[in-house]
């Protein structure tokens, strides 16, 4: 994972990187078991089996390549012990008379999936200039490797064959398969130049993140994709039998064996390929809902943010109007609104200026919400208006009261000395029938009443309220 990560830059879960050699393993099966992996030219017959083993390696070292190369071997043991060619049946414990030898192949073909896995490593500690002919060679030299890799295993579990191995060595395929090394060249340069999309590497990135909450559902597609395959192979087995006993073919028991066979590893290719099809579906399905979570998460964000007073940190005009909705059926009887105003704040701003004026508007927030604490939810509804509601008892609410006085009293800010806030409550419990609204403006009489007595006590003309219920 962390090869990836430093690779194409992209941080791999633990969970996508099951899937990805998962996938792998199934597309080698595959392969392996349709006869896809085998080609046939007329100059020419390869084997491209070893083509995945090696991309695996080059994507993600020999965690990737060395399962991929495991089931190699094994498809390879199955094919060997039912084929009629010398060469497969060497391949299979069962079928070669040399059981150790077959095993030892099997060795050597995961010696090859580590040593590609090496090579690439060597190669991506360090920044190259020319990547792709990079790539190319270790390609190149993978597959020279496998052939190598196999050779040795022969010579060594086979003695009976290394005379003929020598005789013949530049002869086979390993030296004149020059469509192998093409092909494996293709296939790592290709993969390399995918992942090294920019939106290649940000689709997978959100697709990391997505959380692992629908894999339980994507286990029950495998399983569903598996039984139907199953069963579908069986009834055609069934099927097959039958007809040949009505059509009055005598079925010997080694054509019973190669047909069973046969079908058996149609089941593999067809479980394998579903299990591709459903990780691709799986991915997609992550995807979109990665996609959906990081939107709900942008709109969840935005909305906190015009919840929030941009400058006082306190909740907003559109929180106080979200609250109000909650309260729409029914007021608890013990809920408390305050309304708390600036005295003064016009004159500030045209004294001193509208940065003096919001240091007192950020100072009055400071002080209300150091009174209040977590007894309420505090609004700013206005220029210099807050909202406190909160459910309480009356004692509570005057001790808030005496708080706000005396922490007001004792506030200096840097541009304004000294802060006075006006505030007014109403209880719920003394208007039952009044909505949040009419309890605000009955806490509005109140304020507008204490507002009074400190104008009076300055010696100043109280102010009128306008329409708007503008303050000065």
């Amino acid at each position: 994972m962390e090869r990836f990560r430093q690779r194409y830059g992209i941080a791999l879960t633990k969970k996508k990187l099951q899937e990805i050699i998962l996938m792998l393993m199934a597309w080698e099966a595959v392969f392996a078991f349709s006869y896809l992996g085998y080609i046939e030219l007329p100059a020419i017959s390869t084997t491209t089996l070893h083509i995945l083993v090696i991309v695996a390696a080059m994507m993600l070292g020999a965690q990737g390549s060395v399962p991929v190369a495991c089931v190699f071997a094994v498809t390879s043991m199955w094919i060997g012990t039912y084929s009629l060619s010398q060469l497969d049946r060497v391949f299979s414990p069962f079928a070669s008379g040399m059981p150790l030898g077959s095993i030892l192949l099997l060795f050597a073909r995961v010696l090859f999936a580590a040593g590609a896995g090496w090579l690439f490593d060597l190669s991506f500690r360090k920044p190259r200039r020319y990547v792709y002919l990079g790539i190319g060679g270790i390609a190149a030299a993978s597959t020279l490797l496998h052939g190598l890799c196999v050779f040795a295993a022969l010579y060594c579990g086979f003695p009976m064959l290394r005379q003929t191995i020598l005789e013949n060595l530049f002869s086979y395929p390993v030296f004149r398969d020059w469509l192998s090394y093409v092909l494996a060249i293709i296939a790592c340069c290709g993969v390399h130049w995918i992942l090294s999309r920019k939106s290649v590497k940000n689709r997978l990135s959100q697709l990391c993140d997505c959380p692992p909450a629908m894999q339980e559902f994507g286990n029950r597609k495998r399983l569903i994709y598996s039984e139907t395959a199953a069963v579908a192979v069986g009834i055609l087995r069934k099927a097959i039998f039958k007809e040949l006993y009505l059509q009055g073919i005598d079925v010997s028991e080694s054509l019973h064996h190669n047909i069973t066979a046969f079908l058996l590893q149609a089941l593999v290719a067809l479980l394998a390929l579903f299990c591709v099809v459903s990780i691709l579906l799986q991915w997609i399905y992550d995807y979109y809902t990665a996609q959906q979570l990081r939107m709900d998460k942008k709109l969840m964000e935005q909305r906190m943010k015009s919840s929030v007073d941009a400058l006082t940190g306190v909740f907003s005009r559109l929180a106080y109007h979200e609250c109000l909705e909650q309260y729409a059926d029914s007021v608890p009887a013990d809920l408390t609104v305050f309304l708390m105003d600036i005295n003064g704040l016009k004159g500030v701003n045209d004294a001193l200026g509208h940065e003096a004026g919001d240091e007192l508007i950020c100072g009055a927030a400071q002080c209300i919400t150091q009174a209040v604490g977590d007894r309420g939810k505090i609004f700013r509804i206005g220029g210099d208006e807050f909202v406190v509601l909160g459910q309480m008892t009356k004692a509570q609410a005057q001790k808030i009261l005496a708080a706000l006085q005396r922490i007001a009293a004792a506030w200096s800010g840097t541009k304004v000395k000294a802060l006075s806030i006006s505030a007014g409550c109403a209880f719920a419990s003394d208007h039952p029938d009044f909505s949040v609204e009419r309890l605000t403006q009955a806490a509005d009489l109140a304020m507008y009443a204490q507002k009074q007595e400190y104008y009076r006590a300055k010696k100043l003309s109280s102010p009128v309220p306008g329409k708007n219920g503008a303050r000065p």
